[in-house]
């Protein structure tokens, strides 16, 4: 009876029935719908996988954990994983397509913490500044003023790495910063400004954009009442935590700063 099975990752099976083979009848080539043979007495098993790739069992890893996987630069130097995520944070406000560029950002509020995704603007390193926009009107922005206690959670599932960064918020609203960011973007970004109150019940499915507005992209003079609901949140960050996951094993590191210094430690992971 011939039979095929698939018999993923069992080298050390492929290698010794290879050896029992051998002693008993000289190894044919492998074929697509291999006839009925009879051994000495015992059933023909052919497996679909060739055996001339089963290494002996003296060239298997010895190390089930073993990895070849390769390390960064900064995997072991606790200056360069902050510089490294500095520099993934400042790309993300460039590429849209980086992980980084939309991170969960999180608070404290009256019925518990509220979190949400949010778009990641501007950097400032030297600073230690996150910058987003919100609208006035949201519930966060009422809730910050309660309690300026920020939280920002980063991941990128290609690179594994984690960026959990926290501070303080502070809204910008009809200052020079709003106002330069406010011209700084285009009107197709700037259209949402201009709709209702952001999480009002509404009793059908919709935009909140006023009607003139569905489906088009407002013009600068459309858009003067809006400006009053713009607002631009900057966090300025405290603390950062980093976390580089590596099959060889897992990196932490926590940063904390003061006003004139920043103290760098190794964690485990």
């Amino acid at each position: 009876m011939t039979r095929r099975t698939n018999i993923p990752h069992l080298r050390d099976f492929l290698w010794t029935l290879q050896k029992r083979q051998q002693a008993s009848y000289q190894r044919q080539p492998l074929q697509t719908n291999p006839p009925r043979q009879r051994g000495d007495g015992f059933t023909r098993m052919i497996v679909v996988m060739s055996f001339e790739t089963a290494p002996p069992p003296s060239a298997l890893p010895t190390d089930p954990h073993a990895s070849d996987e390769p390390r960064p630069d900064y995997y072991d130097d606790l200056a360069g994983s902050l510089r490294h995520a500095w520099q993934m944070l400042g790309r993300a406000t460039k590429d849209r397509r980086s992980a980084f560029h939309a991170p969960v950002v999180a608070n404290s509020a009256a019925d518990g913490p509220q979190a949400r995704v949010m778009i990641l603007r501007s950097v400032d390193a030297a600073a230690r500044q996150l910058t987003f926009y919100t609208d006035t009107r949201s519930a966060k922005t009422l809730a910050l003023a309660l309690d300026a206690r920020v939280a920002v959670t980063f991941y990128d599932a290609a690179r594994k790495l984690q960026v959990r960064a926290s501070g303080l918020g502070v809204l910008h609203t009809g200052d020079a910063l709003a106002e330069a960011r406010w011209q700084a973007s285009s009107p197709s970004s700037l259209r949402c400004y201009a709709g209702q109150t952001p999480g009002d019940i509404s009793a059908v499915p919709s935009s909140g954009l006023p009607a003139e507005l569905e489906g088009r992209l407002p013009q600068w003079a459309e858009l003067s009442s809006a400006q009053a609901h713009f607002a631009v949140l900057s966090i300025t960050l405290q603390r950062m935590e980093w976390l580089y996951l590596h099959t060889g094993g897992q990196r932490r590191a926590l940063y904390q700063w003061t006003d004139s210094d920043c103290v760098m430690n190794w964690l485990n992971p």
